[in-house]
């Protein structure tokens, strides 16, 4: 099963990188939404978010449920990283959300929630790999 294993780093390279890039490019959307000749760019925030962060999110987190389950690793380490992974997911949303009001009504003051946002995906993927790499055997 070394080829699961793949699969789950590699969808979460895509999706962690997608979490921690995606607020930096919304709060530059939203800023160059006021500026005439500098339009926003919506698209591609919605792009980024449909066609690569959610399918990397849907397939990092079906595989990783297939590894614990295959390995039976069950216990407070388990359930402190699936906690983690829950707050990454509750960002993911929110993240859709500030597509959204970008693409609706673009604020300057948007960068602020985006900037909020991204810290505490930084904290959540951080802590998320430390529990990974502190798992006991």
């Amino acid at each position: 099963m070394p080829l699961l294993k793949l699969l789950h780093f590699t969808a979460l390279i895509l999706w962690c990188g997608a979490l921690l890039y995606l607020p930096a490019l919304i709060a530059a959307s939203c800023r160059s939404a006021h500026v005439p000749d500098r339009p926003g760019h919506p698209e591609i925030n919605r792009s980024v978010f449909t066609l690569v962060m959610t399918p990397a999110a849907i397939v990092a987190i079906g595989s990783g449920t297939a590894l614990f389950l295959r390995d039976g690793t069950f216990g407070v380490w388990l359930i402190a990283k699936l906690t983690m992974v829950a707050v990454m997911v509750i960002c993911h949303a929110l993240l859709g959300l500030l597509i959204l009001q970008c693409e609706r009504h673009p604020r300057p003051v948007m960068q602020i929630a985006c900037a909020a946002l991204g810290g505490t995906t930084l904290c959540m993927v951080a802590a998320t790999l430390w529990l990974v790499l502190a798992k006991p055997f």
